[in-house]
């Protein structure tokens, strides 16, 4: 059930490029969370920014632990995201969580996960690797940035032991290309009935890979990033179109309580 805290910073550190990771300490125990769900943050002092921002739990929730601090990783984009980066060690900030629905992708015997992240989108698949090795599972890592220095941004789930692939806009660090085409890659050295991919990145870059997923005939499933203002489904402001099969009638799914984390065949792109 989520819950509203105001949690502690316990720091806010430059982490790659223009990336940060965020530690909240919450004092006390916190309800446990699933790779890919994600909170609502207060940003801001008083009422400015107005709206909380969505963000993906970047860490694995620790169930042996009597408390569990909470990660965030973000990249700052615009004013909500430059005043989280503003936050000190010291001060509160608002968060509810945890929300939505993260992966739980169901892997048959001998299948690894592929992990396709896009940028940022690497922090809601993080702690899915975490997940997988601490069950002494081998995923692998396909992480797509604009340069090498936004590729650093793949080096702590790298540093848990994850097989790391690496493809860059500007070829500075792995492959020159965008990561669907690392995913094509994999299915095709490895085969695909060996993958369940799971994802998260830039609308076009999910796009692609749910469509190169397809073709090797891969389950794939998306966390799809929305703006929201509420985060538990009350503003319907962050539908997405979905068919349960070709031809059948449009629908809407809302991010915020029917996924962030969706069947990538139901989208309606």
């Amino acid at each position: 059930m989520p819950e509203d805290r105001l949690l502690r910073v316990a720091a806010n550190e430059p982490l790659a490029g223009s990336y940060h990771r965020l530690t909240l300490s919450p004092g006390a125990a916190v309800p446990a969370w699933e790779p890919g769900q994600f909170t609502m943050i207060s940003l801001g002092r008083g009422h400015d920014p107005l709206l909380r921002r969505p963000y993906s739990i970047y860490n694995l929730h620790d169930p042996t632990a009597s408390t569990v601090n909470l990660q965030i990783l973000y990249k700052i984009y615009g004013r909500g995201s430059a005043a989280l980066a503003a936050a000190r060690p010291g001060d509160e900030l608002a968060c509810l969580f945890p929300l939505g629905r993260g992966f739980s992708p169901a892997l048959g015997p001998g299948q690894q996960l592929a992990l396709v992240a896009g940028g940022a989108g690497v922090a809601s698949l993080h702690a899915l690797a975490a997940a997988e090795i601490r069950a002494a599972r081998s995923p692998v890592l396909l992480f797509g940035g604009r340069n090498s220095a936004e590729a650093e941004a793949a080096a702590p789930t790298r540093a848990l032991g994850v097989e790391t692939r690496i493809s860059t806009d500007d070829g500075s660090m792995g492959t020159r290309g965008f990561v669907p085409a690392l995913l094509d890659g994999l299915l095709k050295e490895r085969g695909a009935g060996g993958f369940v991919v799971c994802a998260c990145g830039p609308t076009p870059m999910m796009k692609v890979t749910a469509e190169v997923a397809r073709i090797h005939g891969a389950a794939c499933y998306l966390s799809m990033e929305s703006s929201m203002a509420c985060g538990f489904g009350v503003c319907v402001g962050c539908v997405v179109g979905v068919r349960r099969e070709p031809g059948a009638p449009l629908r809407y799914k809302r991010t915020c309580v029917d996924g962030p984390v969706m069947d990538a065949s139901e989208i309606a792109w």
